[in-house]
């Protein structure tokens, strides 16, 4: 007597269920995809280069539930997520958000335009805008 023998029908039911589960995750990553962006490409600090952020972001693709991480030691900097006229001005007031733990991450979980300053060193370049577009 086999009484610890799966059945064949058993074991066929098993396969089908195991096929099944396979394709559901094979599709996950599809719809789960995220990237994680280092702001800048190195430490967020201020730029030694004029536009730096600028020319970084331009070659960066940025899509909904994308993660930015500003890397940056706690009291050297923040990160502020401003509207584009603050963003423009470096108007540290109209601030959405402040961080000034760091390091932080912030991920954008809408399509459309980010934009982020340091409230100490806008006025040195220290800023970048994201565009985020649908995945």
């Amino acid at each position: 007597m086999r009484a610890n023998n799966p059945s064949t029908k058993t074991m066929r039911s098993n396969l089908v269920v195991v096929t099944a589960i396979a394709m559901v995750y094979a599709q996950i990553p599809a719809t789960l995809s995220f990237y994680i962006h280092l702001v800048g490409g190195k430490a967020w600090d201020v730029p030694s280069e004029p536009n730096h952020y600028e020319t970084w972001a331009k070659g960066e693709k940025f899509t909904k539930d994308d993660i930015l991480v500003f890397d940056f030691c706690t009291g050297m900097h923040t990160v502020a997520e401003v509207p584009k006229v603050a963003y423009d001005t470096c108007n540290t007031t109209a601030a959405k958000t402040i961080e000034t733990l760091g390091p932080t991450t912030v991920t954008v979980s809408n399509v459309g335009m980010y934009f982020f300053i340091c409230t100490k060193h806008c006025q040195s370049g220290q800023k970048v805008a994201i565009d985020v577009k649908p995945s």
